[in-house]
């Protein structure tokens, strides 16, 4: 992509778009499946000793409820990366075309270029 392109899709971003693709970068990392496997491993382990004493006992409703929540909003956020990473492949594309009008002109004055030097050489022979 062309970099005033890249340039003038940064300018029309909002602190939405720039947090929302922050986080949809940050939940596709390892560290973030270390931190959540980490984190459930404690959560599990602590409720499990505590047994009935814990502040989520088995089968971890709070938990459960805690990542279908997560799940909800991670995807929202992938969607809306996704959905800005397409607004910038359609302008890709516009401009590509573009360009290959633009070359398709010139290859095509190039060549009536050609037939008319073709012609006059073949005038003075």
């Amino acid at each position: 992509m062309p970099k005033h392109l890249t340039e003038e899709f940064e300018k029309i971003q909002n602190i939405q778009d720039i947090w929302a693709d922050r986080i949809t970068a940050f939940s596709g990392s390892m560290a973030f499946v270390y931190l959540h496997a980490i984190g459930f491993a404690v959560w599990i382990a602590y409720n499990l000793i505590q047994d009935k004493k814990g502040f989520d006992p088995f089968p971890f409703g709070l938990l459960t409820l805690i990542v279908s929540l997560e799940a909800i909003f991670l995807s929202t956020f992938v969607m809306l990366s996704q959905n800005r990473q397409a607004k910038q492949a359609d302008l890709r594309a516009e401009l590509d075309y573009e360009i290959n009008v633009k070359a398709e002109k010139e290859v095509e004055d190039v060549r009536a270029l050609l037939d008319e030097i073709k012609r006059m050489i073949a005038e003075k022979n």
